[in-house]
């Protein structure tokens, strides 16, 4: 029997999956490049695609901001009768959808834009003392949105630590690594 060749699509941001790509060829695991019309990672012959998020700020952002897009790629691989989990690699912090209610924001709108990694806006307005903007969507939100999201598109959010998510990539898809 062939081994599985998992599937990468080629709309990956450069060097954001460098880590995984070297675990999987540590680990004698067969890997292609090619389009994909939802997620990340996928097998021929499995009815599972996987779409992975470096952070819950990115989750936020996909969420809301870009919700729309979101929305259609969820729509996608439904349509097309595919499970699209939602691999999550924000440490060990969070466990379920549930967790995310303890998940604090804390970068406002023009922090974020400006890459300034020192935003903690704490005014009692919830506003960004340096720019006075609002800070985006806090925990308790994000987490009723993925809850509505997986129950309204059928996709399910997982958690793992980034250096544990190629091994989760290889189980939830079925494919053997040594």
């Amino acid at each position: 029997m062939d081994a599985k060749v998992i599937l990468c699509d080629t709309r990956q941001h450069e060097g954001k999956h460098k880590n995984k790509m070297g675990w999987w060829a540590s680990h004698d695991v067969a890997t292609r490049v090619q389009k994909l019309d939802f997620g990340d990672y996928m097998t021929d012959g499995s009815n599972i695609s996987i779409d992975t998020k470096r952070s819950m700020a990115e989750v936020a952002s996909n969420c809301t901001r870009d919700h729309d897009r979101f929305a259609r790629e969820m729509t996608r691989a439904a349509t097309s009768g595919y499970r699209l989990v939602i691999l999550v690699e924000a440490g060990g912090e969070y466990k379920s959808v549930g967790d995310v209610c303890k998940w604090t924001n804390t970068h406002c709108k023009a922090c974020v834009h400006k890459r300034n990694k020192t935003c903690n806006p704490r005014d009692a307005r919830g506003k960004c003392i340096k720019h006075g903007t609002r800070k985006p969507v806090q925990g308790p939100q994000l987490s009723k949105i993925m809850d509505s999201m997986q129950r309204k598109y059928g996709v399910r959010f997982e958690f793992c630590h980034s250096m544990h998510s190629a091994r989760r990539i290889c189980e939830l898809l079925g494919v053997a690594y040594e």
